[in-house]
């Protein structure tokens, strides 16, 4: 493995461990891994929280592979990847301090598997694209791809709040509040929602143009 990736491998097989270690602790109520949108076992998956750090974690695992394997620069589909599984967790922690800080709480927010999944995980990961992944040279148009995990994910959510509401028999189903805008702005939200997500790949993507260090 050539020297200059060596802090990238590292920083990826740590995102990897610690976001499936985040996920089996959420899974098994390990430590204080208990709070607010942090459900016990098969039902954790609802959130994009777990699902994009989840991506992310399974992206940085094939980097580390594909560094193993070919000792040098990664394929550009594994960049794509990269790119779109950062913006998904950057898109998480923003939203958290945005929209779920003032719903809900700063402390719940941030405890146990929360503090990795809503901060540390995403900022490990943005770390690698922006200094370490040469992202920065892919088209300019690739940033759109990274809207797509967030769509896929909007449609169910916004499904499931227009058919049942924000709770109904006791399950709640707009567990991110987006209803309290009324439901004749989802449309809104959406749109901003992917907006930002774009925003958010394409500030990235410059951050690594301008900040790789190869």
């Amino acid at each position: 493995m050539e020297t200059n990736v060596l802090p990238s491998a590292l920083l990826n097989a740590a995102t990897a461990i610690l976001a499936l270690y985040s996920w089996l602790s959420l899974m098994f109520s390990w430590g204080k891994s208990s709070g607010l949108l942090a459900d016990r076992g098969l039902r954790s998956l609802r959130y994009f929280t777990v699902q994009s750090n989840l991506f992310s974690g399974a992206v940085s695992l094939a980097c580390v592979v594909a560094y193993l394997v070919l000792g040098s620069a990664l394929p550009s589909w594994l960049l794509v990847l990269k790119l779109v599984a950062t913006t998904a967790v950057m898109l998480t922690c923003i939203v958290v301090i945005l929209v779920l800080v003032p719903a809900y709480d700063l402390k719940s927010m941030y405890m146990g598997s929360n503090l990795w999944m809503h901060l540390i995980l995403p900022l490990m990961a943005a770390l690698d694209c922006c200094l370490f992944q040469p992202v920065g040279t892919l088209p300019w148009q690739t940033t759109f791809l990274s809207i797509l995990p967030s769509a896929l994910y909007g449609i169910g959510y916004l499904r499931n709040i227009l058919i049942h509401g924000a709770e109904e028999n006791g399950v709640v189903y707009d567990f991110y509040h987006f209803l309290r805008w009324g439901s004749n702005k989802l449309a809104i939200i959406a749109l901003v929602a992917f907006a930002s997500t774009w925003g958010i790949s394409l500030l990235l993507h410059t951050a690594s143009r301008l900040l790789y260090h190869g």
